[in-house]
């Protein structure tokens, strides 16, 4: 038997190794079983429930997308962790990912997992890096609890783990969404169809579109207060707080501006609407508590001075409000007058939203006929029990009104993440 030549013999061994390696496919090599595979990413079904927060938790300004996510913390529907993970992937504000990470703490490992998966991981390791100290904490605890086994508190050794396990993470969210799925087929219903949440009911109440607006087109305060002398503690606690009102409220609305009217049986203009916070307090330092003695005051004279477009200056897109501050009614002859002018300034097509009043007593009971105006003016009436929180007030009735309850949480939660900023050097 002849021996083929060498050369002759690699010009036939060569093409059909080739051959060979394609036919295999690509080769894998050391450690791809750890590498992330390129197919598609899991499916998670969402509730119905939870589409009227989708858009807000992508909107431009970090404010909505705070709120929208802070929201999400009360909400118990199929798809809030995974709207959460999706969002902290893709936020840099870090007050905004604070609500997010607010909505997975203490949730199961099973649900993160299920509906975060390796999303959510990877946002979670960039988070607990970052410096806000809550911020960094808040990502870790939620970290701590995606490995399926304790890993103690030294984050290096989570960073190590998700070198190797990754994969797995995926594979175990594959098959935990595939369990979530045949369940539900079984029972004869869509993923995602059906919650115990009692918020799944809740109807957009079109809070977040007030929001947006006011973002975009300004948000206008003027308040009128009674000058007269038992309103003394009132107005010092007006003055001490007139800049910091308007630090608040630009912080979250940029385009403020605030003026002020006083009045005891008249009324006077102290400050046209300004986004000026030092203008605004001046006006304030101006105001003497003093004269009255009458039990009826001019609240409705202090009323129509800050709805005179020529004297306030009005914006015509802007959110507009009024907040009356104030211990005595107005003269009993003057409400019905003082209604309609009310009921016709919200009807004014000069402007493109309704304005609105808000009234707050400053004794301990309502004062007479200030409900009767805040319903007229579209707004809210409240009862200032404690001196130290007119502040406080004034901006929840001015960006929140009807929703105060939930702004006031949420600005609450803002302060605190706002002292804890760690200090630039």
């Amino acid at each position: 038997m002849s021996l083929v030549p060498a050369p002759r013999l690699l010009r036939i061994v060569v093409p059909l190794g080739l051959l060979l390696v394609l036919a295999a496919g690509p080769c894998r090599h050391a450690g791809a079983e750890n590498a992330p595979e390129a197919r598609p990413a899991p499916v998670v079904r969402v509730h119905p429930a939870l589409a009227p927060l989708r858009p807000w938790l992508t909107h431009e300004d970090w404010t909505v997308r705070s709120i929208a996510a802070f929201d999400l913390r009360q909400r118990t529907e199929p798809g809030v962790i995974h709207l959460a993970a999706r969002m902290l992937a893709r936020e840099k504000q870090p007050y905004a990912a604070a609500g997010a990470l607010g909505a997975l703490r203490q949730r199961p490992r099973r649900e993160l997992v299920a509906e975060g998966g390796t999303e959510l991981v990877e946002a979670l390791l960039r988070w607990s890096r970052h410096e806000h100290p809550t911020v960094r904490a808040y990502a870790r605890e939620v970290l701590f609890a995606v490995p399926p086994v304790k890993l103690g508190t030294d984050f290096a050794r989570y960073e190590g783990w998700w070198q190797r396990g990754r994969a797995a993470l995926e594979r175990e969210q594959r098959a935990m969404l595939r369990e979530l799925a045949a369940a539900a087929a079984k029972e004869g219903k869509k993923p995602g169809a059906a919650s115990t949440s009692v918020e799944a009911g809740r109807k957009d109440d079109r809070f977040y579109g007030r929001l947006e607006q006011m973002r975009r087109y300004g948000l206008e305060l003027c308040v009128v207060m009674d000058h007269t002398g038992s309103m003394g503690r009132v107005i010092g606690a007006a003055k001490a707080g007139a800049q910091r009102l308007i630090r608040r409220l630009r912080a979250y609305v940029p385009r403020f501006r605030a003026g002020l009217v006083t009045y005891d049986d008249g009324a006077r203009l102290r400050a046209a609407l300004t986004p000026n916070g030092e203008v605004l307090a001046k006006a304030f330092r101006k105001v003497a508590a003093g004269g009255g003695g009458d039990l009826e005051e001019g609240v409705d004279k202090g009323l129509r001075l800050a709805l005179a477009q020529g004297r306030l200056g009005w914006s015509q897109r802007a959110h507009r409000v009024i907040v009356v501050v104030g211990d005595a009614p107005p003269h009993e002859a003057d409400v019905p007058r003082l209604l309609r002018a009310l009921g016709r300034a919200r009807q004014d097509v000069l402007y493109d939203q309704p304005i609105v009043v808000h009234t707050v007593s400053t004794d301990d009971l309502p004062v007479l006929h200030f409900p009767q105006i805040a319903l007229a003016g579209g707004g809210q009436h409240v009862t200032l029990r404690q001196t130290g929180r007119l502040v406080e007030e004034l901006v929840l009735l001015t960006f929140g009104g009807a929703d105060r309850e939930r702004v006031q949480t949420w600005m609450r939660e803002i302060d605190k993440l706002r002292k804890a900023e760690p200090r630039k050097r």
